[in-house]
């Protein structure tokens, strides 16, 4: 008797299609958990750089340009001193007269979310909120921006992907 022992082709093709299936499941649910990571440290960045950057205001009675100016390090910023812009990690943080913004490095402007703190109360959509209130507002339309936003605050009545972070 010659009896071969091993796996047919349709055994092994059927594995293949069950571990396909399972990775196409399991894809959208890991790249949304990588959003929510890369929004909550761009977040607790923003929270830092707009404390620092209230002590540097009362220090020196002007905005700071950039995060080098501030009391505080993060690791691998590059700074823009001409421009007023810091990136960290896959965020751009824009200094300006108003606050500090944090902008997803993702396509162009337009593709994006932004996160953002004021240094003065602000009105948008009738609705007044106090300095240090952090916004989030997808620019692009993307659903998968909205999705990070919600992730993240409570949307704006009236406003179309603007969203309050508690």
């Amino acid at each position: 008797m010659n009896q071969k022992t091993g796996f047919t082709l349709i055994e092994l093709l059927a594995v293949v299609m069950i571990i396909a299936i399972l990775t196409a499941a399991a894809l959208p649910q890991y790249r949304r958990a990588i959003q929510r990571t890369q929004a909550t440290e761009a977040l607790t960045n923003l929270r830092t750089m707009f404390d620092s950057a209230m002590r540097y205001r009362a220090a020196n009675s002007e905005n700071p340009t950039t995060a080098k100016g501030l009391d505080v390090n993060f690791f691998e910023a590059q700074h823009n001193t001409n421009l007023g812009y810091t990136d960290i990690g896959f965020f751009r943080y824009r200094f300006s007269d108003d606050g500090i913004k944090s902008c997803l490095l993702e396509g162009n402007s337009d593709n994006t979310f932004c996160i953002s703190m004021n240094y003065k109360s602000v009105t948008k959509y009738g609705n007044e909120y106090g300095p240090g209130t952090i916004f989030c507002q997808n620019l692009s339309g993307y659903e998968k921006f909205n999705y990070v936003c919600n992730y993240l605050g409570t949307e704006v009545t009236g406003s179309s992907g603007l969203y309050v972070i508690e």
